[in-house]
């Protein structure tokens, strides 16, 4: 392209900016009637991003919680609602210290809009961060079916007679086995998941959280009879607690025990040999 300026497009993307909503409900419906698609699944998920700019006069870009680890920069959120074929049908952009379930209710309005000729109400699939108990009753009010993990572990299960056990398979070919579980808690649907792969996976991960959890025990242990090794109570406190705080699946299965021993007597005589 010649004769363009990148002041030119910044101006005209900002204009496009303004039609926004209504480009994408048709660009919605056209991609729907172009290959036949009904909105049946739908995604909904959250990313965020940052600017190296100040950002000064910003109403959205906020310091917050960055996924690349860049909270020295200021961030937006985009939120995206995507079918299960890939096709991205709303977008929104955020403020960045808005939390994930905040955002929902605003997306749930967006798929009221009519997206095909099909009357048939989309599957929301969500995180587990969003799926509060108040959002999974906002949209059953709003008359949609959800899919999401379970935020609590469920203790009170049992497997319906009548249940089968279904065996799928993920994109890297791995056996998952699928169930279902009834819980006298609710009415909703439960699956319990089982992958082996990823069992055997979490089973070697732990050991070797394990060993690494044992080995800067052991670290800190040597360096209370190491000669200038750290031996203050309170710094010892530090770095067991820095130890548990980076291994918090670990540490819970240990108990560990500080025998603090006040060695006067060898004070003493040092002291006494030093004014000698």
């Amino acid at each position: 392209m010649t004769g363009v300026t990148k002041d030119q497009l910044y101006r005209i993307s900002k204009k496009l900016y303004t039609e926004k909503q209504d480009l994408e409900q048709h660009l919605s419906i056209l991609t729907n009637e172009l290959f036949d698609i009904e909105d049946k699944i739908v995604l909904y998920d959250l990313t965020n991003t940052y600017f190296e700019g100040r950002k000064q006069n910003s109403q959205l870009a906020k310091y917050g919680r960055s996924k690349e680890k860049r909270s020295d920069a200021k961030l937006v959120v985009l939120g995206l609602v995507v079918n299960r074929e890939g096709f991205i049908k709303y977008s929104s952009i955020l403020e960045s210290n808005m939390a994930d379930s905040k955002t929902l209710e605003q997306m749930i309005e967006y798929l009221r809009i009519k997206t095909s000729a099909s009357a048939q109400k989309a599957l929301v699939i969500i995180d587990t961060g969003i799926a509060s108990e108040e959002n999974l009753k906002m949209i059953r009010a709003k008359g949609y079916d959800y899919l999401c993990v379970s935020r609590s572990s469920l203790k009170d299960y049992h497997v319906e007679a009548e249940a089968t056990t279904v065996t799928v398979t993920d994109n890297k070919k791995q056996k998952i086995d699928l169930c279902r579980v009834k819980s006298g808690r609710n009415t909703d649907y439960y699956l319990k998941v089982e992958s082996h792969s990823k069992e055997i996976k979490e089973r070697s991960m732990n050991q070797q959280f394990r060993s690494r959890f044992e080995a800067e025990l052991q670290k800190i242990a040597n360096s209370l009879t190491k000669k200038g090794g750290v031996k203050q109570e309170d710094k010892v406190h530090e770095r067991i607690g820095r130890l548990k705080q980076k291994y918090p699946s670990i540490q819970r299965y240990f108990d560990i025990e500080i025998e603090v021993k006040e060695i006067v007597a060898k004070k003493r005589k040092k002291q006494q040999q030093q004014k000698r």
